[in-house]
């Protein structure tokens, strides 16, 4: 009842939405191994973007063909446009400002209009994190970066030991700034524990592979490490209004702890420190 309710109380979007979510979620899954990531050519990726959008809109009353379109065309130009700005002698960093560019403008929250109280256009984001970063695999083949979905064990490591070495400076930036103070979790333990270990897979799999492997499998390299740190800080300021400094300022120190465990261990490293990061974040304070 609660999920219909959210669903604005219309059981006829439920079938819809299910689809479009696990249609969404099994082709994001086919780039955790890299012999499925070899199956995505240019063509697969353009005629696969706008497919959870189209299943979505089949229930939806403002259902809109020119969402599906749109979709088609953003991925269809960042597809065919990666070739040759791969081989030009700054291109990587355009290839960078057109993959974050719709991330960072929101462009697709009027492509997936709300389910009743369901914000859908997660759908897109990750539709496009799978588009843009299978293609620079691709195209830019970015050496050392160590992109996967799951850490070794030398990676889990280094991971928590700079998640270790963060959490004190995050914790005192974060009470100095007014960011966020410390507060106890109201939900019994158990499902306080169960939540945790959701959201940390959740933020390993999608935000932190997502924003290591461009801020710091791309980025990093290229430009240093205080250099992607400041970008990633600045990336933040959307965060809930703008400018959001506070974020920006935490996410900045905070980039400088991925980063060295990126330079430690590769992304897979830098993920672990992330995830964890956000998940005590969310966890003990507000």
């Amino acid at each position: 009842m609660h999920w219909l309710e959210r669903l604005g109380g219309d059981p006829s979007l439920i079938p819809w939405v299910a689809a479009a979510v696990l249609v969404e979620a099994v082709l994001y899954a086919s780039m955790a191994r890299e012999r499925w990531r070899q199956w995505w050519q240019p063509r697969l990726l353009v005629a696969a973007a706008p497919l959870s959008c189209a299943i979505y809109h089949v229930a939806l009353p403002q259902s809109s063909l020119k969402s599906v379109l749109w979709l088609g065309a953003m991925s269809a130009a960042f597809v065919l446009a990666s070739p040759a700005l791969s081989r030009a002698r700054h291109g990587w960093a355009l290839l960078l400002v057109l993959a974050a560019a719709p991330v960072l403008l929101k462009t697709f929250r009027p492509l997936y209009p709300q389910a009743g109280e369901l914000r859908m256009e997660f759908l897109g984001q990750l539709m496009w994190i799978r588009t843009t970063l299978l293609t620079i695999l691709r195209d830019l083949k970015p050496e050392g970066a160590g992109f996967g979905f799951w850490p070794g064990p030398r990676e889990w490591r280094i991971g928590v030991q700079y998640f270790v070495l963060l959490g004190p400076v995050a914790f005192l930036l974060s009470v100095m700034t007014g960011f966020a103070r410390p507060a106890r979790p109201e939900a019994a333990w158990p499902a306080v524990a169960l939540t945790a270990a959701a959201t940390f897979f959740g933020i390993l799999w999608v935000v932190a592979l997502s924003e290591e492997f461009f801020f710091r499998g791309l980025l990093q390299p290229r430009v240093g490490l205080w250099a992607a740190s400041a970008l990633f800080g600045l990336a933040h300021l959307g965060f809930r209004e703008f400018p959001n400094w506070r974020f920006a300022l935490v996410a900045a120190v905070a980039g400088v702890f991925y980063g060295l465990a990126f330079r430690s261990g590769g992304i897979r490293a830098s993920m672990v420190t992330h995830a964890l990061t956000v998940v005590f974040w969310r966890t003990f304070f507000r």
